[in-house]
């Protein structure tokens, strides 16, 4: 792994058990795929907060408008894509309540695309889109902790571990996938069903393995 995909996986590992220890871990996905490639993606979670303050505390899930827009439109090239149906709603918790952060936001909105390669930076983890006439091929790699438990030297890094993994094994990431129903759906990972492919990715699977987990997924519509 080199230095630079090792911190995302980092940084990525920290921001999901900073969302699980905050006891308001919830995100989802739901991508829908027109016969032509064009769609929508529609995105919702809960986030903590900054206290007296809507800033979230996990970078790559922002709570502002602006900041989802910037990070869609990102690089040299303005890929031109908006945001429709954006809700924000602050959520602040009675003080007796044991949670880490009492403030959180819970965040959604919906994309719209003509090509599903325009929205890669919208989707959750590291995402490579490519069409080959009538099927599309989507990857997607979600990151995991490079250090394996045997590399844990100090009792207090094995205690912490070990319980984050407990902790972690009772939550997970929901991503959906709508289709046309005249299609063919192939896929590594989750079920698939006329129209529709789901998959629960366990968030233990983010420390318990090493690599990245890989999910490949291919389209084909029959006209």
């Amino acid at each position: 792994m080199s230095l630079v995909s090792g911190r995302i996986s980092k940084f990525f590992l920290f921001g999901i058990l900073l969302l699980f220890i905050s006891n308001c871990f919830d995100y989802e996905e739901t991508l829908t795929i027109n016969s032509d490639f064009s769609g929508t993606l529609e995105v919702s979670y809960v986030v903590p907060t900054r206290r007296n303050s809507d800033e979230s505390l996990i970078k790559f899930l922002p709570t502002q408008k602006d900041e989802i827009l910037g990070r869609l439109n990102k690089g040299f090239f303005s890929k031109n894509v908006g945001v429709k149906d954006y809700t924000f709603q602050k959520i602040v918790t009675p003080e007796t309540d044991p949670s880490l952060f009492r403030e959180k936001a819970k965040v959604y909105y919906k994309i719209e695309f003509q090509d599903l390669s325009q929205i890669e930076d919208a989707m959750l983890g590291k995402v490579q889109v490519r069409k080959k006439g009538n099927t599309i091929y989507v990857k997607r790699e979600i990151p995991t902790i490079s250090r394996a438990p045997e590399t844990l030297k100090k009792d207090g890094e094995k205690k912490i571990y070990s319980e984050t993994l407990r902790l972690l094994r009772t939550s997970s990431i929901l991503f959906k996938v709508n289709f046309p129903i005249a299609s063919v759906c192939r896929s590594n990972r989750g079920d698939v069903n006329l129209g529709r492919l789901s998959y629960r990715l366990p968030l233990a699977e983010t420390i318990e393995k090493t690599g990245n987990n890989s999910w490949d997924y291919r389209i084909t519509v029959i006209y």
